[in-house]
């Protein structure tokens, strides 16, 4: 009995044991994983507090790693790669221990743990984008580039941390051609980088050299690349040169209305881009294609002030006309347009639009359909190698009248005099 009874106090002790040593452990990974969480929101002092709970920390290891990093790196590697083995599927101390290990001059042994960091969390964008740092000091920019690419495709608005960093690469020659695979299979967030180089590149050229890498590949330019390199080629003042971009954008039926002024009958939508008709919005004017009575095709230009406050800058097309003598024809029809002074068609020089060519008759009034002519002469000038057409108002002294009323454009045309 008295042997019976011992061996049940002495399993209750074991069992109490026990219980208490699983208290304890619990209590000390709480404590421990609650001394991180301060770590990381800042607290240093916290992570020798986690560690004390609890050694076996991985992500205490790495934080004491890392804080140890500038001067105890022995001591710092010892840390990280015991992290790394109680957590493989952390990539955040391997890139620090292939940072470490570069500078050791462990160059090998680097590259291999930041490619398993990549691999353990392909789709960490802070990895990718640690990664990509390692490989621009490693000097292999191509490495760097495919982070970075995937860096954006996994969140699009690092594009304002990222899309400089391209465009410094995309501006050297010797860099440049790195773009060539993302050429061949332009990712989602492409248009958005070209954008931004196109307005923020110092030099045309780094525009084109991207364009042509992005011309000579399987897949054509894109509306938007078309647009954009072709704003960037005009605000250069390259004028040919973009009107030929522009031209080798156009489809069939948008080539067969080509001419001095292109769709000159209003027949197409406007496509805002390059030579063809840009209508500005505005809450001043509604600007629309309609039939109406009159007209000589199936569209009219139909625009409607509405009575409120309306810039003196309208509807334009940017021309491309060689020096020499010119007449401007089109049909017009004014429907009870109220306005002080009145609205006319103008050609300017597109490089200094101070620079008068011609102006049309003023529209003012009410009138049934009636062709207006007027001439002009574009000069032999640099600055009007491209030209402007544009519907502006006159008004003196400021930029901006109430306007109310419609107005009606048909066949709108330029020939050039022998």
């Amino acid at each position: 009995m008295k042997s019976s009874g011992f061996r049940t106090i002495a399993f209750r002790g074991a069992v109490l044991l026990i219980a208490l040593l699983i208290a304890w452990r619990m209590l000390a990974s709480g404590l421990g994983e609650h001394y991180v969480r301060q770590a990381l929101l800042g607290d240093e002092q916290a992570v020798d507090q986690a560690l004390l709970w609890n050694p076996e920390h991985p992500v205490a290891l790495y934080l004491k790693g890392k804080a140890l990093m500038p001067d105890e790196r022995v001591r710092a590697e010892q840390l990280l790669r015991k992290a790394v083995a109680l957590n493989p599927g952390n990539a955040a101390p391997m890139e620090m221990l292939a940072y470490l290990l570069l500078d050791q001059g462990k160059q090998q042994q680097a590259d291999e743990m930041i490619v398993l960091a990549v691999r353990r969390m392909p789709a960490h964008k802070n990895i990718r984008l640690n990664a990509a740092r390692y490989w621009v000091e490693r000097g292999e920019l191509a490495h760097a580039m495919e982070n970075w690419a995937v860096a954006l495709e996994l969140d699009p608005g690092l594009g304002d941390r990222i899309f400089p960093v391209l465009s410094r690469i995309a501006g050297n020659e010797q860099s440049v051609g790195m773009f060539q695979s993302l050429a061949e299979a332009p990712p989602p967030w492409w248009d958005a980088f070209f954008e931004y180089l196109s307005k923020h590149a110092k030099k045309l050229e780094t525009v084109v050299a991207v364009a042509s890498i992005r011309h000579a590949s399987a897949v054509p330019l894109s509306r938007t690349e078309r647009k954009l390199l072709v704003e960037r080629l005009q605000q250069d003042q390259q004028w040919a040169e973009a009107y030929l971009v522009w031209i080798n954008g156009l489809d069939a039926t948008q080539r067969s209305y080509l001419g001095s002024v292109f769709d000159g009958g209003f027949e197409l939508p406007p496509a805002n881009a390059g030579f063809g008709w840009h209508f500005p919005q505005d809450k001043a004017w509604v600007i629309r294609r309609k039939h109406t009575y009159g007209a000589e095709g199936e569209k009219s230009l139909h625009v409607l002030y509405k009575g409120e406050n309306t810039p003196r800058k309208q509807l334009y097309q940017p021309l491309l006309l060689s020096k020499g003598q010119y007449v401007a024809s089109l049909r017009t029809r004014v429907d009870r347009l109220r306005i002080q002074g009145g609205l006319k068609w103008v050609v300017r020089c597109m490089g200094d639009e101070e620079k008068l060519l011609g102006e049309g008759p003023l529209l003012v009034g009410a009138s049934d359909w009636e062709t207006q002519r007027f001439r002009f002469m574009v000069p032999d000038d640099k600055a009007c190698t491209g030209q402007l057409l544009r519907l502006e108002m006159v008004v003196e002294g400021a930029d901006e009248q109430i306007v109310e009323g419609e107005l009606w454009f048909d066949r709108l045309s330029i020939r050039k005099l022998e």
